[in-house]
C-alpha cells in the first residue's frame, strides 16, 4: 500500500487561483492507496466507493453519500479506498 501525504501536494499551492478558498477539494483513490490528511481538514464526504478513515486510534467506514466530521485531535487522519470501486471524496 502506498501512502501519500496531502500536505506535500498542497504546499505552496494557492487555492484561490483555482476557485474560492471554501470550495471542496475532490480526490480519487483506488484500492491499495492511502492518503494522510492535513490537520486543517474538518470534513470528508464520500461521493462514490467506500472509505476507511483512521484517526487517533478510531476507524470509520463510510459509503457513498456519507460524511464524517474529523476530530480536532493532534493525530492526522488517514483515508484509504476499500473494494474495487474507486473512492471519490471531497475534503473541506
Amino acid at each position: 500500500m502506498s501512502t501519500l501525504d496531502l500536505t506535500l501536494l498542497l504546499n505552496g499551492v494557492d487555492r484561490g487561483a483555482v476557485g474560492p478558498a471554501r470550495a471542496p477539494l475532490r480526490m480519487v483513490l483506488v484500492e491499495g492507496e492511502a492518503l494522510r490528511l492535513p490537520l486543517s481538514l474538518k470534513r470528508i464526504s464520500v461521493l462514490s466507493g467506500t472509505a476507511w478513515i483512521s484517526q487517533a486510534g478510531r476507524d470509520t467506514l463510510l459509503k457513498s453519500g456519507a460524511f464524517v466530521e474529523l476530530s480536532a485531535a493532534s493525530d492526522r487522519a488517514v483515508i484509504s479506498a476499500i473494494g474495487i470501486v474507486p473512492l471519490c471524496f471531497e475534503m473541506r
